[in-house]
C-alpha cells in the first residue's frame, strides 16, 4: 500500500504519477503560518493596549482604534516576515564549498543531473562527517543549495552518489527548497517559545514526504537499484539526532532525517516497485 503524500502537483513530474511538490499550495501554507501568528500577537497587543488606554482615560472609539491599529501593524510585520524569511541557510552550518578541484565526482554529477532536469547547478558544500547523508537548502542570494557529507562522499559509489545527488537536486528544481526555508525561519523564532514547533520525532507525513523525494530521484536518474543501495548503506551507519539548536532546524529534511525513531523500510518497499 502506498503511503500518502503531503506534498502535491509538482512543476517537474515525478515517476509514475507520484505526485510532487505544489510551489503555490506550500506557499499559501507557509503564509498561514505567520498570518497566524501575527493575528494572535496582534490580538493579545491590541486587546492589552485597548484596556490600558481605557484605563487612563482615553476614550473608548479610541482606545479601539489603537487596538485595531496594534492589530494591522501585526499583520503587517507577518507579511513582511514571511516575504523576507529563507535567506542564505549555509552559514547555519559548518560547511566547505567544494568545486571541481576539491570534488570533481561530486561537481561532476551535480552538472550532470542539473542538466538533465532543467537546473542550473546549484553550489555543492561538504558537511564533515562520517555518516552518509545530503541536505538541500537555501543559499546565498536565495538560490538553492546542496549539502554532502564527508561519509557519503568516501562510501558511495558514483551511481549511489549520483541517486543522493539527484533527490536533493529535484527538491531544489521543483521549488520545495525555498518552502522548506521558510518553514525553517518561523520555526527558528516561533522555537525561542515553544520548544515544540521543532520536530524532533519522525512522523508519517515526513515518511510520505521523504517517499515523494526518493521518486524524484528515480525520475531523473532511472535505476532504483542505486538508490535501494544507498538506502541500505545510510542505514547502516545510524544517523544520530543532534544537539546543535541550529542544526535542529534542518533535523526533517536531510536524506536520512536526523530525528528519532527513524525507519527506512516502507522507503525500501516503495521503491522496489519501480
Amino acid at each position: 500500500m502506498r503511503v500518502e503524500h503531503v506534498a502535491k502537483q509538482s512543476t517537474y513530474p515525478l515517476w509514475g504519477g507520484i505526485e510532487g511538490f505544489d510551489p503555490k499550495r506550500g506557499a499559501a501554507e507557509v503564509a498561514s503560518y505567520y498570518l497566524a501568528v501575527g493575528a494572535i500577537a496582534g490580538v493579545v497587543l491590541g486587546v492589552l493596549i485597548g484596556v490600558l488606554l481605557a484605563l487612563v482615560g482615553v476614550p473608548g472609539g479610541a482606545s479601539t482604534i489603537a487596538g485595531v491599529v496594534v492589530i494591522v501593524a501585526s499583520l503587517v510585520v507577518a507579511v513582511v516576515g514571511y516575504s523576507q524569511a529563507g535567506a542564505d541557510e549555509t552559514r547555519l552550518l559548518d560547511l566547505t564549498p567544494m568545486d571541481d578541484d576539491s570534488a570533481p565526482r561530486a561537481e561532476s554529477l551535480v552538472e550532470g543531473i542539473s542538466a538533465t532536469i532543467g537546473l542550473e547547478p546549484p553550489n555543492v558544500y561538504l558537511l564533515d562527517e562520517p555518516q552518509i547523508n545530503a541536505l538541500a537548502l537555501q543559499g546565498p542570494g536565495r538560490t538553492g543549495a546542496v549539502v554532502v557529507t564527508s561519509g557519503a562522499l568516501e562510501l558511495l559509489t558514483r551511481l549511489e552518489l549520483e541517486a543522493l545527488l539527484a533527490r536533493e537536486l529535484v527538491k531544489i528544481r521543483s521549488g520545495e527548497v525555498g518552502f522548506e526555508a521558510k518553514v525553517r525561519a518561523f520555526r527558528r523564532v516561533v522555537g525561542r517559545f515553544w520548544p515544540g514547533a521543532v520536530p524532533t520525532v519522525y512522523t508519517r507525513a515526513m515518511l510520505g514526504r521523504d517517499i515523494a523525494g526518493d521518486v524524484g530521484a528515480l525520475t531523473a536518474t532511472r535505476f532504483p537499484p542505486a538508490l535501494i543501495s544507498l538506502l541500505q548503506k545510510a542505514e547502516e551507519i545510524k544517523v544520530q539526532p543532534t544537539s546543535d539548536p541550529k542544526r535542529r532546524l534542518f533535523g526533517p529534511f536531510w536524506f536520512i532525517p536526523e530525528l528519532r525513531d527513524v525507519v527506512t523500510a516502507e522507503r525500501l518497499t516503495e521503491i522496489s516497485e519501480y
